[in-house]
């Protein structure tokens, strides 16, 4: 089997890819933060961790 054929993406397209990663660090950040965060309060908070989460983001309100 040729080496192109078990590439699953070019080589254009990985680089594509590789230079939209370079250039997009801080969106894929910011974008990885909010999974976090809606993923551990979704499923994982208690009572007491969203009443937290709540003081934090009207202070955060408060200061934008």
């Amino acid at each position: 089997m040729e080496e192109k054929e078990k590439l699953k993406t070019s080589p254009a397209q990985a680089r594509a890819r590789n230079k939209w990663d370079r250039n997009n660090k801080e969106r894929k950040k910011i974008a990885s933060y909010k999974s976090a965060a809606k993923n551990f309060i979704l499923k994982y908070s208690k009572e007491e961790d969203l009443q937290e989460l709540e003081k934090w983001i009207e202070e955060r309100r408060i200061n934008l």
